[in-house]
């Protein structure tokens, strides 16, 4: 027994002295390959400590700062450790580094203890990196364990030992560590493992925190939970040998249930809208801050709205689009580029350039109300043939004969159109078109009436800003404000609206437009309230669109198959793209005011005769209020009635 003793304390003895040996040679072997074979490269490595933070998530909010995306080639959110709990910054002190805060970087009484631990065990069961020295490989070296690694590792943890204080140097480890599952830092660990803010940890979600970045892919919950719960408990003796926590306090973790809050990616309700604004963002910063830069994107993107309108397409089975605005300020509230992003990332409201079918037609009238034609003046619908043949037709193929403009507008009556442009010239109408925001190339002839020249939704949802906010046009925009990983503003949006035709001929317009659904080719597109709108259609059923406007908010649906092929018999703006705007601007408006369109002083309301468009007399039986500019009312009393 006593020669067991004996040789048991020469062995220890032996192994101490060995350790304490091995320890002063690395030390000499140390600083003798660092003067002469690693010095160049570690002055260059060095260099990079001023870019001392690490990578971070951006996150994009929508208008009510509601998380809506995450844009990171690592997921990571940074957070400063005064907001860290001093519990979590014991557990990983007492795990990884008990003598940190007395270190210079290396810790030679470490390392000779991990040392010796390793020559009892026969094997390595203990590492002796601090916590600089751990940043230091995370930050700036491979994690290949090569001896030429380890060297570089350990001189880069004395340079930041000298540039930083310990909790600046804590602060960046528990924001750079890895726990897996793409997972970055300690707050967004707690939110991906247990669903928690880090102020919400328990103690043993706490110990389990600190017990996986040991050896994420291996120590992960999700991947073993039982080599995770061996972690904690590990953890948990560490903290107690520290004294920081108590065995009862212990014993009470070891007890409490984890319950992990599931492995989920946080989906986006908006991708095309995310596409829109990376765009922005690339062209404003480079990959590396867009990606790993942990900005604050804040957007004008209204996720209520977009989930109805996300939801109305899927339902109507269509390809297609759905944009909506304000038509105040030009931010854009929704935008659904097609009904499923897996299958097409192609942005059907941005990059579609498609025929707009009648919903052009209101351009040709705007530009006819600026020219002094009235609500009440009379044109003739009747057969037209052109020089080149060309035989236009209404969509009934039937001709009504003389017909007021407000009624030819509620009718979608192609052959007015027509007159009308022709009566104008295209030259005109092309200005106007262009005033109010068309920048597509049209073309210089009378199809143009028809909506043959193609454009997109983005331009037709802006143009009909003009009628909703008194002919005042905004520029469309997504970001309202970046801030950056510090909290700094960046970027902050400049809205720019500019008058683009006269108020006076946007209201007239407006209730032109809303006679449209009160009357004529969108009554599905009523929602009980002041609406306007125009539907339109193109040849073959190919497309089917409306843009409708109240004074909140502009939506415009666009249904059209990528081939081209038609959407089937009747299948019409009013038919299919009118509903679907009432489902999106009824939920849109449910909480909202009741708002009407602001009327101009030098715009007048009478009632005149349905029939004739007189001013009604007794025998007039229907009559109608429509709008007029001052001087140009009715001064004549209907006698058609009475006769």
């Amino acid at each position: 027994m006593k020669k067991r003793r004996r040789a048991r304390s020469k062995f220890f003895r032996f192994s101490f002295f060995s350790a304490f040996v091995f320890g002063i040679l690395a030390g000499i072997i140390f600083f003798i390959l660092v003067q002469f074979f690693y010095l160049d490269d570690i002055r260059v490595i060095s260099s990079q400590i001023d870019n001392f933070r690490p990578s971070f998530t951006t996150r994009v909010y929508d208008n009510q700062d509601r998380l809506i995306h995450e844009l990171y080639t690592e997921n990571r959110e940074y957070v400063a450790l005064a907001d860290i709990p001093e519990l979590l910054q014991k557990a990983f002190i007492a795990s990884e580094d008990q003598n940190f805060y007395q270190h210079p970087g290396i810790d030679i009484s470490g390392i000779i203890r991990a040392t010796l631990q390793n020559i009892l065990n026969r094997r390595i069961v203990e590492g002796a990196s601090t916590i600089t020295q751990q940043l230091a490989r995370n930050r700036f070296l491979s994690h290949e364990r090569i001896f030429n690694r380890k060297i570089k590792e350990q001189v880069l943890a004395l340079f930041i030992e000298r540039k930083y204080t310990k909790d600046q140097i804590l602060e960046a480890h528990l924001n750079q560590i890895y726990f897996w599952h793409g997972v970055y830092g300690v707050k967004t660990a707690a939110l991906v493992y247990f669903g928690k803010n880090l102020s919400q940890l328990n103690l043993a979600e706490i110990a389990m925190l600190v017990g996986i970045q040991r050896s994420p892919g291996n120590f992960s919950p999700y991947v073993n939970l039982r080599a995770a719960q061996i972690q904690q408990r590990r953890v948990l003796r560490l903290m107690t040998e520290r004294g920081y926590i108590d065995q009862s306090e212990m014993a009470r973790a070891i007890e409490t249930p984890i319950v992990l809050s599931g492995l989920k990616n946080i989906p986006s309700g908006a991708p095309y809208f995310i596409d829109h604004i990376l765009k922005e963002l690339l062209a404003k910063y480079d990959g590396e801050t867009v990606f790993n830069g942990g900005l604050k994107v804040y957007t004008t993107l209204d996720l209520d709205v977009q989930k109805v309108a996300t939801g109305a397409l899927q339902e109507s089975g269509y390809q297609g689009a759905i944009l909506c605005m304000d038509p105040k300020s030009g931010e854009i509230l929704a935008m659904v580029g097609g009904k499923d992003y897996q299958e097409s990332k192609f942005n059907r409201a941005t990059q579609a350039y498609r025929q707009p079918g009648s919903t052009f037609k209101p351009f040709i009238y705007t530009t006819a109300i600026e020219n002094g034609i009235t609500a009440v003046d009379w044109y003739v619908d009747e057969p037209l043939q052109f020089p080149d043949g060309w035989k236009p037709k209404n969509y009934d193929k039937t001709f009504r004969g003389a017909i007021q403009i407000h009624e030819a507008l509620e009718q979608s009556i192609n052959i007015i159109a027509i007159k009308l442009l022709q009566q104008l010239g295209t030259d005109q109408v092309i200005n106007y078109a262009k005033r109010m925001q068309v920048k597509s190339q049209l073309q210089k002839n009378l199809s143009l009436a028809l909506g043959t020249s193609e454009v997109t939704l983005m331009e037709l949802v802006n143009a009909y800003c003009a009628f909703a906010n008194e002919g005042r046009i905004p520029e469309p925009y997504a970001i309202t404000k970046i801030v950056d990983w510090e909290g700094n503003v960046i970027y902050s949006s400049n809205k720019t609206v500019r008058q683009a035709i006269p108020a006076d001929t946007a209201y007239i317009m407006a209730r032109l437009l809303q006679g449209v659904i009160e009357r004529g080719t969108a009554r599905r597109a009523n929602i009980g309230r002041p609406v306007g709108g125009k539907t339109g259609s193109t040849e073959d059923f190919i497309d089917a669109l409306f843009i409708g406007f109240t004074p909140d908010m502009v939506c415009g649906v666009f249904l059209g198959n990528d081939d081209r092929k038609p959407l089937g018999e009747a299948k019409t703006g009013g038919i299919i793209a009118a509903p679907i705007f009432a489902k999106v601007m009824k939920a849109a408006h449910e909480n909202l005011p009741k708002e009407d369109f602001i009327r101009p002083e030098s715009v007048v309301e009478r009632s005149v005769c349905l029939k004739s468009g007189l001013l009604p007399s007794s025998s007039c039986k229907k009559t109608i209020v429509l709008p007029f500019k001052s001087g140009t009312v009715p001064t004549k009393v209907c006698n058609q009635c009475s006769e």
